[in-house]
């Protein structure tokens, strides 16, 4: 009963905070946007700024499958979509612990480990869904513009799920950030920053597969089957997140809330 008034809490935050509506929306105009841009925008760009150019020339210069909107449109949240992650989920511990709202919740006896956990099952479900949904989105409007490419609906489920868990691996990295530092611009960029640095070292080195950014490589090759690297690369990165959200109760539990 306690962890279900917890999970109503955090349920309400994120509508009363719009950082529901902020996600969805983020990641479903770039879903939508990619296939227009790619059908109708940059076509009469070209066409306007070369008039002279061949069809075949200009269709080399452009996306014109469903394949290539999808995966432009998964480089694009990984690229543009951390940042709407970032900063709408920066303030989850941070801005509590600085506005002392924990206070309340820890006198009448709630504990850190649900508080926490509150927010990684509540936040984390609704990125899963978010991409899920968007990605689907993606799919059907791309498929209706260039024509459906892909053999079913799995891959791109499958995808959208990967993508999901590795959301929920950056919120666990925002929420343990917010227990050493109570400023959430701050949690917001040393989060992306993380992230962005993690995938290039992950590039050059060639360690993607032992990284949770390996998810979104495998999410962008759209198939059905599951290489035996993706077992390695999910538990990998479910390992990171029970680390991630273990060091953050432990921090909140050595915290003064009452510090100012």
């Amino acid at each position: 009963m306690s962890m279900t008034s917890t999970l109503k809490k955090d349920f309400m935050d994120g509508i009363r905070n719009y950082k529901f509506l902020i996600i969805f929306a983020g990641f479903m105009f770039f879903a939508l946007l990619t296939p227009i841009m790619n059908k109708l925008v940059l076509p009469g760009l070209l066409k306007s700024q070369f008039p002279g150019m061949d069809q075949e020339t200009m269709n080399s210069m452009l996306v014109t499958t469903q394949i290539g909107n999808i995966r432009g449109y998964l480089g694009d949240i990984f690229e543009i979509g951390m940042i709407i992650v970032s900063f709408t989920f920066c303030g989850a511990i941070a801005m509590e612990i600085r506005e002392y709202t924990l206070i309340l919740p820890v006198c009448s006896g709630k504990r850190y480990s649900e508080i926490i956990l509150s927010k990684m099952i509540v936040f984390g479900l609704s990125l899963i869904l978010v991409t899920t949904v968007s990605i689907l989105s993606n799919y059907l409007y791309s498929g209706i513009l260039f024509g459906f490419e892909i053999d079913g609906v799995i891959p791109v489920l499958k995808a959208g799920i990967l993508q999901g868990l590795y959301m929920v691996f950056i919120l666990s990295v925002i929420v343990f950030l917010g227990t050493l530092m109570r400023n959430q611009i701050i949690v917001g960029l040393l989060t992306l920053i993380f992230a962005y640095v993690s995938r290039l070292l992950g590039n050059l080195l060639d360690i993607n597969g032992f990284t949770p950014a390996g998810l979104l490589i495998e999410a962008e090759k759209l198939e059905n089957g599951s290489a035996a690297g993706l077992y390695i690369t999910t538990a990998i990165t479910i390992g990171l997140i029970v680390v991630f959200v273990a060091a953050s109760i432990l921090k909140l539990r050595k915290t003064d809330l009452t510090r100012r």
